[in-house]
């Protein structure tokens, strides 16, 4: 609900947002946090990790964290303040200068609170972690609409991610009861390094990959290309960073305590995928459909450009819903090193993939980067699955149902949106397509009995009230 209430506030203060701002502006911002959130990645360097699935943890390990982090996040916070005329350099764009040594204060504001955000993960102590979030990113979004209203343009966007941060840390501190000693301890920091190196490794690598097509786009096509295809990225993110990402703070550290019980690894792994499946599936098949609709009605015709981008990620964030959650199989059995040695493999693919897409403009990143999404998941998969005896068949297999109620449910809002709703307003198409995908669906998974259907019902408490 937390992540939820987030997502929510997010999304509304980004649409009003983009309806004050420019395609150009969003662009300029997705260049730099191209270098800036790579830096974020980091400043952790795997530390939060290895407090969560280390089950024997001292207050040795957790000072030693915090110091370690907060002396990563100072260093960068320098280095990206002195480095902040190159990075405006490399984009040719001047006014990145200033951004830069503004954002880079947000290292420092992050370090402080990483510590504790982990351990109230270990904790399970999601409620205060909801708030923490939430609220600050209430705030934060605020300030930036009033920003942005008043005519400050992108620097709207630069206080909005300064604010969020500086909020959540302050938010942490005060919902946790947990102070850093004055103690460091070389052997706890050697051995949280033996888990969260190689974690680095594959973060390091895996926000290339991810971020690797913004850094391209931006460098060879320009800011209105990025903040168009950007646009459309963060939208097919939606499920993950709702769905999947939610599920994750809560399965790593609950797959970490039965680590050494494979059976049931498996099993909890893939009930995990089919929940995200049975609510991911359709919101994307439901994006891809009403692309149009959806896009003129709540960011405006300026941002057109975006609904092609949307036809094809919509698709893409389908398959990765259940791709992303293969990286709890290697952190929550420890097998960081493999995870690593993957992601040196798969950032080759996607330098290939992406020299190929950026030949063809805009469409063709997007469709480069939906064949290495493919080529990606049946890869890590193969290899993760064999840690737990799960193939990449057993995967598609468990959410093969699903799949089909899902495209039934995408066919008739489809025929529905170039039917019937041809010639109604955008606003009308997208209601009228939305209540119906959403009964469509309903109706399928009550007809079919699904079981990952009903599981659902019992974990929120509807079955047991039916």
């Amino acid at each position: 609900m937390g992540r939820f209430g987030t997502q929510l506030f997010q999304v509304c203060f980004s649409i009003a947002l983009a309806r004050l701002l420019t395609p150009a502006e969003f662009g300029a911002i997705g260049m730099l946090f191209v270098f800036t959130g790579f830096a974020q990645v980091l400043s952790d360097s795997g530390l939060s990790s290895a407090l969560i699935y280390n089950q024997k943890i001292t207050e040795a390990h957790r000072s030693t964290a915090f110091w370690l982090q907060m002396a990563i996040g100072a260093c960068l916070t320098l280095l990206f303040y002195f480095i902040a005329p190159a990075i405006a350099r490399f984009y040719d764009l001047p006014i990145l200068d200033p951004l830069t040594r503004l954002i880079s204060v947000v290292f420092v504001m992050q370090a402080l609170g990483q510590t504790q955000s982990a351990l109230l993960t270990k904790e399970f102590q999601f409620r205060r972690l909801a708030i923490a979030t939430t609220g600050a990113t209430v705030i934060s979004g605020g300030v930036a609409l009033v920003m942005a209203r008043f005519g400050f343009g992108i620097w709207a966007l630069a206080w909005q991610i300064l604010i969020l941060s500086g909020m959540s840390t302050v938010s942490y501190w005060l919902l946790s009861n947990w102070r850093p000693h004055f103690l460091f301890d070389r052997a706890a920091a050697e051995e949280m390094g033996k888990y969260s190196g190689y974690l680095l490794g594959f973060g390091s690598f895996n926000y290339w990959v991810r971020n690797g097509d913004n850094l391209a786009v931006g460098k060879f096509l320009g800011a209105h290309p990025l903040g168009i295809y950007s646009r459309g990225y963060s939208l097919m993110l939606l499920p993950l960073n709702n769905i999947s990402a939610v599920l994750g703070q809560v399965m790593f550290p609950a797959l970490s305590q039965v680590q050494e019980d494979i059976p049931r690894f498996r099993r909890t792994f893939l009930t995990a995928i089919r929940l995200i499946a049975l609510i991911s599936f359709p919101l994307m098949i439901g994006l891809a459909v009403l692309a149009d609709p959806f896009i003129k009605v709540l960011l405006g015709l300026r941002w057109v450009e975006v609904v092609p981008v949307l036809h094809v990620l919509s698709l893409v964030g389908l398959a990765q819903s259940i791709i992303a959650p293969v990286g709890w199989i290697y952190t929550g059995l420890g097998k960081t090193r493999a995870q690593f040695q993957v992601s040196i493999f798969l950032a080759i693919a996607f330098v290939v993939a992406m020299a190929v897409g950026l030949r063809h403009g805009v469409m063709g990143v997007v469709y480069a980067y939906a064949a290495w999404a493919v080529f990606s998941g049946v890869s890590t998969y193969y290899v993760a699955g064999r840690y737990i005896h799960l193939s990449v068949f057993t995967i598609l297999r468990s959410v093969a149902r699903i799949s089909v109620m899902t495209f039934a449910m995408g066919a008739i809002v489809l025929l529905f949106n170039v039917g019937m709703a041809h010639a109604w307003s955008d606003a009308a198409r997208l209601g009228g397509g939305t209540v119906l995908g959403i009964a469509a669906y309903l109706v399928l998974c009550l007809v079919t009995r699904d079981e990952t259907f009903d599981e659902l019902l019992r974990f929120t408490g509807v079955r047991k009230i039916a």
